[in-house]
């Protein structure tokens, strides 16, 4: 799994690639869509990239439906931020590692025919 500072340092890496502005810019409470102009459109592109540089599938109606529980009811203008998106990152690293085939005695790994 990934360490705190570096899927810190990989998200803000990411945002500011996909949004195409310096990464002094992207702190972890700076509004992405308020404060550095991200469109719907971003987030899919910033989706792709965080499943190629994890390594696990980010689907995008994940990202919607993490927002959906995270922020019920209210508008997301000023509340995605670096933060938000690295907790979700976390998320799906998290469940890609639970979900993960084992492979060992126990799954008939080894055995002979």
């Amino acid at each position: 799994m990934v360490s705190g500072e570096a899927l810190d340092a990989l998200v803000r890496r990411v945002v500011a690639e996909t949004l195409v502005v310096h990464a002094d810019r992207v702190l972890p409470d700076t509004a992405l869509i308020a404060g550095l102009g991200a469109e719907s459109i971003d987030f899919l592109d910033l989706m792709f990239r965080l499943e190629e540089e994890l390594g696990v599938a980010v689907p995008f109606d994940r990202w919607t439906r993490y927002l959906a529980i995270r922020f019920p009811a209210q508008p997301v203008e000023q509340r995605i931020t670096a933060s938000v998106v690295r907790e979700f990152a976390e998320t799906m690293l998290r469940e890609a590692a639970t979900s993960a085939p084992s492979h060992g005695p126990l799954d008939g790994e080894g055995r002979s025919s």
